[in-house]
């Protein structure tokens, strides 16, 4: 029987499949019933030293709970406050609307994170990672922004597609 209000995450295709670690997730596009409810839930899987990359949601809280693992993560408010923590199993995290933000997997285990956000979109599809963003930026007003000089810049490419997820060196 198909019912159309039970999904299983766990078993779906992951959308972002990368070397350190896979997103899978429940959207409007593969779980039609939340089209237009404004809720989408993700599990974000890291192997040991995975990164999910900094970004920010320009349309969308995300409210994360940490099942297993051990992650560090850090959150930046409009007011240049920022906060770096770990959160462990158990420990739920509240990232406000449009706050720029990351996690990484600290521990020996593998991270299982589950993501919820007030919109329907796929998470890729609803955020914006430092990757492209700092691609697009030119060189010299890079260079100005930071006080060094222009080849500073010169190994970052520019990048049209976010990495989303990668691993430490």
């Amino acid at each position: 029987m198909n019912n159309p209000f039970l999904f299983d995450l766990a078993k779906s295709h992951p959308i972002v499949d990368k070397p350190s670690g896979t997103v899978r997730g429940a959207y409007e596009k593969n779980f039609p019933v939340v089209k237009h409810q404004r809720g989408a839930m993700f599990l974000v899987i890291l192997d040991p030293g995975g990164i999910r990359e900094p970004h920010w949601h320009p349309n969308a809280w995300e409210f994360d709970y940490c099942i297993s693992g051990r992650a560090r993560m850090s959150v930046v408010a409009p007011d240049n406050e920022w906060q770096i923590f770990d959160v462990e199993p158990g420990q739920a995290v509240f990232v406000p609307q449009g706050y720029f933000h990351y996690f990484e997997n600290v521990g020996t285990d593998k991270l299982h994170f589950l993501v919820v956000f007030n919109n329907s979109a796929a998470e890729v599809d609803d955020d914006i990672g430092i990757s492209v963003s700092i691609g697009g930026i030119p060189r010299h007003v890079l260079a100005a922004t930071f006080g060094v000089p222009e080849s500073v810049f010169e190994q970052i490419p520019k990048l049209h597609q976010e990495v989303v997820i990668t691993s430490k060196p």
